[in-house]
């Protein structure tokens, strides 16, 4: 959930996802705008307060837990959150925008369309003044990037900062070097590597890809 100045909306959502039943162990999970901001801090405080109060929250172990997210770069402020979502992609798993900075708010729904969900989400956005949230339907099979497995494989090999020339790539997931310079050119269009002359490079936006994806076995 995304934590603004009131903890209203995610009081209501988190009784709603309690309605439906909580699984053991299961976790909260709040960002927020790093920016520091007493309201917000309060709101926080007040979050706390309350859940600490409800019965199933001893009962089930449930884990309340704050991450702060430095919105002045925003491909890190995704790169973040999936940071945080990618590990929860086959669990039982609901989103919700409740609150905050807009900017928080898309950096959030950005994230969630850059992981290849193994169980579906449940996704919703709360409308102020109204007490009610949206269900958003599953647009991230329509709308997140669709990458080949080569493609996966040369974000999975890049290290952010790193420059690489075509046939260094090639040659280290030993594939035809045109179909390296392809698969790059693509990944340029898409905005997730940059190129410097002769060579590549990781953009911001496409380190948060490589920060997930494995890194390929080179052959000696």
């Amino acid at each position: 959930m995304t934590l603004g100045f009131e903890p209203g909306p995610l009081l209501s959502t988190i009784a709603s996802a309690a309605s439906e039943g909580f699984s053991e162990g299961a976790r909260i999970i709040v960002f927020t705008s790093a920016f520091p901001d007493e309201r917000a801090r309060r709101a926080w405080l007040e979050l706390q307060r309350i859940v600490n109060m409800m019965d199933f929250t001893k009962k089930l172990g449930l884990q309340l837990e704050l991450h702060e997210v430095d919105l002045s770069e925003f491909s890190e402020a995704v790169g973040r959150i999936r940071e945080k979502l990618f590990p929860l992609r086959d669990k039982a798993v609901r989103i919700s925008i409740t609150g905050g900075m807009r900017a928080l708010g898309l950096a959030l729904f950005a994230a969630f369309l850059l992981i290849d969900w193994v169980r579906e989400p449940k996704f919703n956005v709360y409308l102020e003044g109204r007490g009610m949230a949206v269900e958003i339907p599953p647009l991230f099979k329509i709308l997140a990037p669709k990458l080949t497995e080569t493609q996966l494989q040369i974000l999975g090999l890049m290290k952010a900062g790193n420059l690489y020339t075509t046939s260094d790539i090639a040659g280290f997931l030993n594939k035809d070097r045109s179909t390296i310079y392809k698969s790059l050119q693509s990944l340029r269009d898409m905005g997730l590597v940059e190129r410097e002359g002769n060579f590549f490079k990781l953009s911001k936006f496409g380190s948060v890809f490589s920060q997930s994806t494995t890194t390929p076995d080179v052959e000696k």
